[in-house]
């Protein structure tokens, strides 16, 4: 931890996004990094590049939870990325932005899952928006020895860390999450905050039902298992392997030096 700051100091300047996305957040690491360690070593410290997945993401998030901030989303009112997109980024310092149409989806979603008779999302919304939920909590701690972890809650609430996505198919949600590093992130956000998680999931695709009249989104629950976490902390131990080797202070090995090796 920073010697010059208290831990509470830290949380605090990290529930500014660019403290925590930015240089002092950087210090600390996070799921995202733990990924790229497992997968694509050399790409350790690169900033992450906003896309188009990304944005919406954020979007929603905002939207949903942070209404407020959501009036100061960037977004481009043009139907292509051409000359003016690119303008638009320039002016606002911008590496990405949602076009009109995009945020609409997205603004679209938000309507149907606040429809206040939605039977999919009721439950859900009594958690999200309990008289005692926070938003966008960070938390930081020393994992394994002289490692410092970050990480931000979407919600806690009713004595749970609660992580909102969206999904191109929920029903694969539960197969692809370690691909996505759910799992790692699952076993981080647990020591951090010492609370149990759950997933809640929202599909992208808007559908129709086949026997009754009205359209919907996929909604799913995912709730951790204790397996799931064990199987999250076995990788985020080989990702820092990876780190001791090539990153810590007594690193004995180069980037410069990696090459993929398989047989196919």
């Amino acid at each position: 931890m920073p010697k010059q700051l208290s831990k509470e100091q830290i949380i605090d300047k990290l529930r500014d996004d660019e403290q925590y996305y930015g240089d002092f957040g950087r210090q600390f690491i996070s799921n995202s990094d733990i990924k790229t360690l497992l997968s694509n070593i050399e790409q350790f410290g690169q900033k992450v590049v906003e896309n188009e997945n990304l944005a919406k993401g954020k979007y929603f998030h905002q939207l949903l939870l942070e209404p407020d901030k959501a009036k100061d989303f960037p977004i481009c009112d043009v139907k292509v990325r051409s000359k003016e997109y690119k303008e638009f980024l320039a002016e606002n310092n911008l590496d990405f932005a949602l076009k009109t149409s995009e945020a609409k989806e997205v603004e679209l979603m938000v309507e149907w899952f606040m429809e206040k008779d939605n039977k999919k999302t009721i439950g859900i919304k009594e958690y999200l928006f309990d008289l005692g939920a926070k938003y966008e909590e960070p938390m930081v701690r020393e994992l394994y020895e002289g490692i410092n972890f970050k990480g931000k809650a979407d919600v806690i609430s009713r004595g749970m860390i609660i992580d909102i996505k969206t999904s191109s198919d929920v029903y694969k949600f539960a197969k692809n999450a370690p691909f996505f590093g759910y799992h790692t992130q699952a076993y981080i956000y647990n020591a951090l905050f010492e609370m149990p998680m759950v997933f809640f999931v929202i599909g992208k695709e808007r559908k129709q039902y086949g026997t009754i009249s009205g359209d919907y989104y996929d909604v799913g629950i995912f709730n951790v298992s204790p397996e799931f976490i064990d199987r999250g902390r076995e990788a985020v131990e080989h990702a820092l392997v990876h780190y001791q080797d090539y990153f810590s202070k007594n690193a004995k090995k180069s980037i410069d030096e990696i090459v993929l090796k398989a047989t196919l």
